[in-house]
């Protein structure tokens, strides 16, 4: 690409003028020369802020052909700065952070020791060995060039004409699309199994990206037909089509009702879209610990790294070589490139292994937010919308669970079969669930969710403030709406209600070896007078561990990461360290 640049016709005298710096003339100062690391993302940033002074000064001055060699180089410059920065990233490895994940972990008290392994296994990359200590990259992104392409109008509009013959998945996805808690499995049953094929074409229509990027309509049934096959490759319970739709109406609801999508340009929301939809094609219902600790030929092929994710985006662009089947053949190369590298970006972050690392970078990047990358932006936004089933109805979240626990299940039935010792929470008849998704919603879900709020809340401020400046528009920005609070709260105390019977005696906690004699008393007080069993614990799993073992779980910790006051409601919980990415369990995790 850089040698069609300077092979255009574009090349004047005033893109000369800027050559003798790119070559190091011997006439200009030590301060103008590119430093000799050409792998510094630094160095290209410092190129990056040297291009666009240069395009600003030459903008009254110049012809419109320098203007738009200027752009391409800044465009370049600006995607080169980002795959660095994720070979930076996956080259040196993120030990630092793994034992500090790891630390949390285990000085968890109160969290069962099965959801305490299960965590370490798959937010943790400890499955690969000792590791020699690096510094850990540091993460920040130079140049933020936030563009203003509003979407208002494209997300919230309904399509435009509807067929004459229109089908109940249609007219529900016309009415419903935009509602946090769609009921996808109903939407899944209305299509016959097969949503994708009118769910993908009616997102991209909200933001006008048919007509923007001329998608071939006959191409994208097709495409939409093999992934939907792929998903349904292994006949998984959890990670399945219905799996890849939720996530996919999920990202849109995130971008739309947010107003985020104003943040983005075209591309990347095509691009985000698309990779909600493929994030998991192809999952083969076991973890990638499974993979690993059984050297299946996925393990082998991609090295023990993010096994599954590398399949899921492999997978997704094999289908784009069937024939008739690539509903992006009129896309540019360099949209199309683009696109690849937000997808390939997007779908390695939803490893669940990186979680803590991807979290921590997010809050230090939020400190100054002109600096937040934009693909580690939209990677958070897919991620979360990846795990976001405990932020839905309790009737969704339940099923969402119940689906996943078995497809747990079923990996821990074949590491029995192959004499495996079995992962945690695989185990049929002594797992946990309440006491996990307890734990997964305070560690996991609301740390995470209410980082992407201030993420959103950030890079939005920062655009306004920028309209604001240029004249462009000048409202007050307003916080946006975070749909998922109130649906945690209800969640996390059906969970509560389900994690030890009220006729149960609790523990009495000790102070310093010593049990407090007015607790002693309370305790006795329950003894004598034990309160009537509710119906709801009728909804209880049959798969639990004795009354002595449940008796030694107390309530998970609070708050976290300033966690809203959802977790704040139960008196008697037991705080924790704040520390980011801590977590008690994962069962809601899409490994």
């Amino acid at each position: 690409m850089f040698s069609r640049i300077f092979q255009s016709n574009y090349w004047d005298n005033s893109w000369k003028n800027f050559a003798p710096k790119c070559q190091n003339n011997e006439n200009e100062s030590p301060e103008d020369k590119i430093k000799p690391d050409p792998l510094d993302p630094k160095n290209i940033a410092d190129s990056i802020i040297r291009l666009e002074e240069l395009k600003k000064a030459s903008l009254s001055k110049t012809k419109h052909d320098s203007d738009e060699v200027l752009e391409q180089a800044l465009s370049i410059l600006r995607h080169t700065e980002s795959i660095i920065s994720s070979i930076r990233r996956a080259s040196v490895g993120m030990v630092s952070e793994d034992i500090e994940a790891q630390t949390m972990i285990s000085s968890v008290e109160d969290t069962p020791k099965a959801v305490k392994e299960w965590l370490a296994a798959t937010f943790t990359k400890q499955i690969f060995g000792r590791r020699q200590a690096v510094e850990p990259p540091k993460f920040r992104s130079i140049v933020q060039a936030v563009r203003a392409s509003m979407y208002v109008d494209k997300i919230t509009r309904k399509t435009s004409q509807a067929p004459v013959d229109v089908s109940p998945a249609t007219l529900m996805l016309q009415d419903q699309l935009n509602n946090w808690d769609i009921d996808v499995f109903k939407y899944d049953g209305l299509t016959g199994n097969k949503p994708f094929r009118g769910l993908f074409g009616e997102v991209l229509r909200r933001y006008g990206l048919v007509k923007r990027f001329k998608i071939n309509l006959h191409n994208l049934e097709n495409y939409c037909a093999l992934v939907e096959n792929g998903y349904n490759l292994h006949g998984n319970p959890y990670h399945n089509a219905i799996h890849g739709a939720d996530v996919l109406i999920t990202t849109h609801n995130l971008i739309s009702s947010t107003g985020f999508a104003s943040w983005m340009t075209d591309i990347e929301i095509l691009a985000l879209l698309f990779s909600a939809m493929i994030h998991d094609v192809e999952h083969t219902g076991t973890t990638n610990n499974f993979h690993i600790c059984t050297s299946s030929p996925l393990t082998i092929m991609y090295n023990d790294r993010s096994v599954l994710e590398n399949h899921h985006i492999s997978s997704a662009y094999r289908y784009l070589d069937q024939p008739d089947s690539n509903p992006f053949d009129k896309l540019s190369k360099d949209d199309f490139r683009e696109m690849r590298g937000i997808a390939v970006e997007a779908v390695l972050g939803t490893d669940m292994s990186a979680h803590f690392t991807q979290i921590k970078n997010m809050q230090n990047a939020l400190f100054n937010p002109s600096t937040v990358n934009r693909n580690t932006a939209m990677t958070l936004i897919l991620h979360c919308a990846d795990i976001s089933h405990p932020t839905k109805t309790w009737g969704l979240h339940k099923k969402w669970t119940d689906n996943l626990m078995e497809e747990f299940f079923c990996q821990g039935d074949k590491e029995t079969s192959l004499g495996l010792p079995n992962s945690p929470l695989c185990n049929r008849t002594e797992t946990l669930v309440p006491e996990s998704q307890v734990g997964f919603i305070d560690f996991i879900i609301v740390p995470s969710m209410n980082l992407l709020g201030d993420m959103f809340d950030a890079l939005l401020l920062l655009q306004n403030e920028e309209a604001n400046a240029t004249g462009t528009k000048s409202v007050n920005y307003k916080k946006v709406d975070r749909p998922w609070d109130n649906r945690l709260s209800e969640n996390r105390k059906r969970w509560k209600e389900l994690v030890t019977p009220k006729d149960e005696t609790p523990v009495t906690p000790a102070v310093n070896g010593r049990v407090k004699e007015e607790e002693t008393e309370s305790v006795k007080e329950k003894v004598s007078h034990p309160p009537t069993k509710k119906n709801s614990t009728t909804d209880q799993p049959s798969s639990r561990k004795s009354s002595s073992q449940r008796n030694s779980q107390t309530d998970a910790p609070s708050s976290l990461n300033g966690g809203p006051k959802i977790l704040e409601e139960d008196p008697k919980t037991v705080s924790s360290p704040t520390a980011t990415g801590q977590s008690a369990a994962v069962v809601g995790a899409c490994p």
